[in-house]
């Protein structure tokens, strides 16, 4: 009987902290007015896995929280042009985007470079990343 319920303390402990630590992605339903979403996301990878950093658009931060290996941010853009960049391992990795209101875009970064992936990769990377936090 004790290992019976040993188990399902383990089981439901293990089941707990799954979901509080693999939140996957959740889609944004509604920009706000006259913003662009910008989705700016690392899939995962073993190369520079442990490689972490802050992004920026233009001279502004993108989020307090760092974009890591498997996680994503949000910023919600003005309409204009933006470069997005970040400081990664001493280099300036950037990527120029033109954003107007009410669309979605996606920035695919990884320890060596942002790209403009293509749209259908992009929905199909990003679902298996979770929100990066601070």
């Amino acid at each position: 009987m004790k290992s019976v319920i040993k188990f399902l303390f383990v089981f439901l402990l293990t089941l707990t902290c799954s979901s509080v630590f693999s939140q996957k992605f959740t889609p944004i339903r509604d920009i706000p007015e006259g913003k662009a979403l910008v989705y700016i996301y690392r899939p995962g990878s073993m190369v520079g896995a442990a490689v972490h950093y802050s992004v920026n658009a233009n001279d502004v931060k993108v989020s307090e929280a760092h974009l890591r290996n498997k996680s994503y941010l949000v910023f919600f853009a003005d309409p204009g042009r933006y470069t997005f960049w970040a400081q990664v391992t001493n280099t300036r990795r950037e990527v120029d985007l033109d954003v107007e209101a009410g669309e979605t875009y996606y920035i695919r970064g990884n320890c060596c470079e942002f790209i403009i992936p293509d749209l259908e990769k992009a929905k199909k990377e990003i679902v298996k990343c979770k929100l990066s936090k601070i």
